[in-house]
């Protein structure tokens, strides 16, 4: 199913793909053209970032976060400090990003980074505007304690809970898989067939096809427990 904003990102939309564990960073420009963005998920691979930059010649003017791992903020501080950007990131995620070069050792990555001054965003909900948009945080605990889609005219920034032909499942800091299985559950309770979801790592698909082609998360899904009293 082709989703009805997919035609209109051509010129708006740009996927940096982070030479570090694949992770994706988007770059989503004002809808009127004047030149602003936001960077979701400021990835690891800064030259890729400044070379995607430079190519749109976009500013940022903000850094939104779906969770606090390295490969999705380490490009963060590096952002605000060059354009005096905020990074907005779910609250829950923050001890979970101070843990970050703790984790590279783990991944025995060479690179170590610098956090950024950031600002926390509480509970489901919150809105952030800016560079033109209102982009809607919107929670999914399991993946990370804090992690978070974001959605924004069509589209939803799913981070890590979310991917186009699988699952990610891991046995990272902080997993919960079954608080995983009752946020993707509830996500797909409301969320429209036609958005197009955007994960942190592979390609893009719309909620039809992920709902219909996505086998090994179907199969996650459809094992989990009943839910009782689960929020509408």
């Amino acid at each position: 199913m082709r989703s009805a904003v997919e035609p209109l990102l051509k010129n708006i939309l740009h996927r940096v793909t982070n030479t570090e564990l694949r992770s994706n960073t988007y770059l989503l420009a004002d809808p009127t053209s004047n030149g602003d963005c936001v960077v979701v998920d400021a990835g690891l691979d800064r030259e890729r970032i400044a070379l995607a930059l430079s190519q749109t010649a976009w500013r940022p003017r903000a850094v939104l976060c779906t969770h606090g791992h390295f490969d999705h903020i380490g490009g963060a501080a590096w952002l605000q400090q060059t354009y005096g950007i905020a990074v907005y990131l779910p609250r829950a995620d923050i001890k979970l990003a101070k843990m970050s070069n703790f984790l590279m050792a783990a991944f025995k990555l060479k690179s170590r980074i610098s956090l950024p001054d950031f600002s926390l965003l509480d509970d489901d909900g919150p809105i952030v505007d800016v560079a033109g948009r209102s982009f809607t945080y919107h929670a999914l605990p399991g993946h990370t304690p804090g992690s978070a889609g974001i959605a924004v005219d069509g589209l939803l920034f799913s981070g890590d809970s979310l991917y186009a032909h699988h699952t990610g499942l891991s046995k990272l800091p902080g997993e919960d898989h079954e608080r995983l299985r009752q946020s993707l559950r509830h996500l797909f309770s409301w969320i429209a067939d036609d958005v197009l979801v955007l994960p942190g790592h592979g390609v893009a698909a719309t909620v039809h096809d992920i709902s219909a082609n996505n086998a090994e998360l179907r199969t996650f899904l459809e094992l989990a427990r009943p839910i009782e009293n689960y929020p509408a």
